[in-house]
C-alpha cells in the first residue's frame, strides 16, 4: 500500500465540485427564502475506515425522514469517474477516466467522495426536519483525513472539507416530457430514476455563473436540457431512443433524465449550478457531447460559465423514497 496521506486541504475537493470548508455557514432562518421544491445538497470524501459508518448513517437518517413531512427522497451516489469530453478534450480521450476515481479506492490512494441529495416540497419542510443538524451531528465526526504508517492507517486530527448548498429544481427532464412546474418537478423529486437501477450512471456538471442577471440565462439552460434529454444516435433508429453508446462508436441513447439545479443562495457574485444527469453508460454520455445539435445548444450557455465546468460520473449506491 502506497504511503500517500490524504489531503485535508479543500482544493482536493475543489478539483472535483464546488469549494468546500470544514464548517458551513447555518442554513438562514429568515428573510428571503428559497420558494417551491428544494435540495440539501452535500459534497464530501471519506477515508475508507469511516466510510461504513457514514453509509449506515444515511441508510439510517433515509429511513428516519420517511417520518418528516414534504420529505420526498434521499440518493448518496459515489463519485466514479470524469468525463473527459465535457473539457472539449480530443475523441481519443473518450472515457479514459471513467472509472478513475474508484480506482483511487482500489489503490488505496483516493478516499471515497460522495454526493448527498436531500429533497423536500419545500425549504420550510427541509428546515423541519433537521438534516442539516443531522449532518452536522452524524457525518461531520467522521469527516477526517487519515494516513499511512507502519501500523496501518492512523486518523489524523484535520477535518476534511465538506460543500453544502440548499439548490431549486428549475427544470428536469425524462423521456417522455419536461417539466418546469413545482408540482411536476415534485413528483419527479419523489421517484428517482435509480430506484429501480442503480446501475445507471449520473453526471453532475458543477459550473458557477455571475449572479448578477443569472435569471436571464436560464431559459437557454432549459433550452440545453431539453436538446440533451430528447437527442439520440443514430437519428434513423427505428425505436427513438439511439443504440448503446461504446468507445469504438458515436451512438448514445437517451438520457434516462435530466435536471438542472440553481443554488438558491449566492456565492459572493456568483451563483452554482448543478446540471445533473442519469445516463444508462458513461459511453451513452460522453457520445452526446460529440453530437453536433448539443454542442451547439451548449455554446450559450458555455459562454456564460465563469469557474467549471466539472462533470464527475456516479453511480448510486443508497437511494430512498417516500412511500406516503
Amino acid at each position: 500500500m502506497n504511503r500517500r496521506q490524504f489531503l485535508t486541504t479543500a482544493t482536493a475537493l475543489t478539483a472535483t465540485g464546488f469549494a468546500a470548508q470544514v464548517m458551513a455557514t447555518p442554513l438562514p432562518k429568515s428573510g428571503k427564502l428559497p420558494q417551491g421544491p428544494v435540495t440539501l445538497y452535500y459534497e464530501f470524501r471519506v477515508a475508507p475506515p469511516e466510510n461504513e459508518a457514514v453509509l449506515k448513517a444515511i441508510q439510517a437518517q433515509g429511513d428516519a425522514l420517511q417520518q418528516k413531512p414534504g420529505f420526498l427522497s434521499l440518493s448518496c451516489k459515489q463519485m466514479t469517474g470524469d468525463s473527459t469530453m465535457v473539457k472539449n478534450y480530443p475523441d481519443t480521450y473518450k472515457g479514459v477516466l471513467a472509472e478513475a476515481y474508484l480506482d483511487g479506492v482500489a489503490n488505496h490512494t483516493q478516499p471515497y467522495f460522495y454526493a448527498l441529495y436531500l429533497r423536500f416540497e419545500n425549504y420550510r419542510d427541509l428546515l423541519k426536519s433537521e438534516a442539516e443538524a443531522w449532518f452536522d451531528r452524524t457525518i461531520i465526526p467522521h469527516l477526517h483525513a487519515y494516513k499511512m504508517t507502519d501500523q496501518g492507517m492512523v486518523k489524523a486530527p484535520q477535518a476534511t472539507a465538506h460543500y453544502r448548498g440548499v439548490f431549486q429544481t428549475i427544470a428536469a427532464g425524462n423521456r417522455s416530457s419536461i417539466m418546469t412546474q413545482p408540482k411536476d418537478i415534485i413528483a419527479f423529486l419523489r421517484q428517482p430514476v435509480e430506484v429501480n437501477d442503480n446501475s445507471l450512471v449520473s453526471v453532475a456538471n458543477h459550473v458557477m455563473i455571475a449572479d448578477a442577471g443569472h435569471e436571464g440565462l436560464e431559459d437557454q439552460v432549459v433550452a440545453l436540457l431539453t436538446v440533451a434529454q430528447q437527442t439520440y444516435q443514430p437519428m434513423n433508429d427505428p425505436a427513438g431512443m439511439g443504440l448503446a453508446g461504446a468507445k469504438d462508436n458515436s451512438y448514445y441513447r437517451k438520457a434516462v433524465s435530466t435536471e438542472i439545479l440553481r443554488n438558491a443562495f449566492a456565492d459572493g457574485d456568483l451563483r452554482a449550478y448543478l446540471f445533473h444527469g442519469v445516463w444508462q453508460s458513461v459511453w451513452d454520455h460522453e457520445n452526446s457531447h460529440l453530437d453536433a445539435r448539443f454542442q451547439a445548444a451548449v455554446g450559450p450557455v458555455g459562454g456564460a460559465v465563469i469557474i467549471g465546468p466539472v462533470e464527475p460520473f456516479y453511480q448510486a449506491r443508497i437511494t430512498t423514497v417516500n412511500h406516503a
